[in-house]
């Protein structure tokens, strides 16, 4: 486990461009090609350009659990109170829209100093043009920097702890289905990509569960036999949280007719929220739960608990 969080968490860290994805795509099928697991690529165009790339490990159709993961990663969140809500798509995507707003607002806002600093360049001495002309190249790394919106550099909680637990259990694993998902940290699309192929299915996804105060469990109203077999799999404290209709759509089990999703958070104005995640605190992690989640995913994987 410790090697895969090394790999997964230090060496590719980043995995939001396509370059970097592809790069830790790579990695992971050569190192998992050789296993017991069948590996396939399901691949999805975008109509904008671009495609998600998914890796399944396993055989779906003789797998009585699918067990997911995202493993791309997001850019940084400007707001240093940010808050990731696992059970909260809506919350997510405003966060998300603002965090769009900002680094729009301060591209502007450099923008307008380097106009206002530069318009009397001409009356300028040699050195203050010199320094204007070395202040305006910062300013378009700047602008160039936020337009792009910079990648996050540490990234355990959000989901490089999942996908090196995910990542693990495929190499053990003699049974059962692992997803490696594309585009599913800054939306749920790549999930909803997901729908067509394994909505049927039980689905269980990983989401922050390198570390936080406490482990839940969500799923659907009237799940609770399949949420009990997760729970006596884990062996270890785990909180329901039975979702309404209303509050399963708001989640990316929405699609997923037998969605379970394990994560770590602490519960707050009735929704489990995940702090220090796309900035530079999402280095912590807790082994030895990490641990134990994957041992129990073995087991439920297996049918052995």
């Amino acid at each position: 486990m410790k090697e895969k969080i090394e790999e997964v968490g230090i060496h590719f860290s980043r995995r939001r461009s396509n370059r970097d994805k592809y790069r830790f795509m790579n990695r992971l099928v050569s190192q998992l090609k050789g296993g017991k697991l069948r590996l396939q690529m399901l691949q999805e165009k975008k109509s904008r350009g671009g495609m998600s790339n998914h890796l399944v490990a396993g055989e779906p159709k003789k797998s009585r659990w699918i067990v997911m993961a995202s493993y791309d990663t997001g850019s940084k969140i400007l707001n240093p109170c940010y808050e990731f809500t696992p059970l909260d798509s809506k919350h997510n995507f405003r966060e998300e829209m603002k965090n769009v707003a900002g680094y729009s607002v301060l591209t502007l806002f450099v923008a307008v100093l380097a106009v206002v600093w530069t318009r009397n360049f001409p009356q300028y001495s040699m050195l203050w043009k010199v320094l204007t002309v070395l202040a305006d190249l910062v300013v378009l790394g700047l602008v160039w920097r936020w337009m792009k919106k910079p990648d996050n550099k540490m990234n355990m909680n959000r989901n490089s702890g999942a996908v090196a637990v995910l990542y693990d259990c495929v190499e053990k694993a003699r049974t059962g289905c692992f997803v490696f998902v594309d585009r599913a940290v800054m939306s749920n699309e790549g999930f909803y990509e997901l729908v067509p192929k394994f909505g049927r299915q039980p689905v269980l996804i990983l989401e922050s569960i390198a570390s936080g105060e406490e482990l839940f469990l969500a799923f659907r109203k009237g799940q609770e036999k399949k949420a009990d077999e997760i729970v006596r799999s884990l062996e270890c404290e785990v909180h329901l949280l039975a979702l309404d209709e209303e509050a399963y759509k708001n989640t990316p089990l929405e699609g997923f007719e037998n969605g379970f999703m394990l994560a770590r958070g602490s519960l707050k104005k009735g929704t489990v929220r995940v702090k220090n995640v796309r900035n530079g605190k999402d280095f912590e992690m807790d082994l030895e739960q990490m641990q134990k989640i994957e041992e129990g995913i073995l087991r439920l994987t297996a049918n052995k608990f």
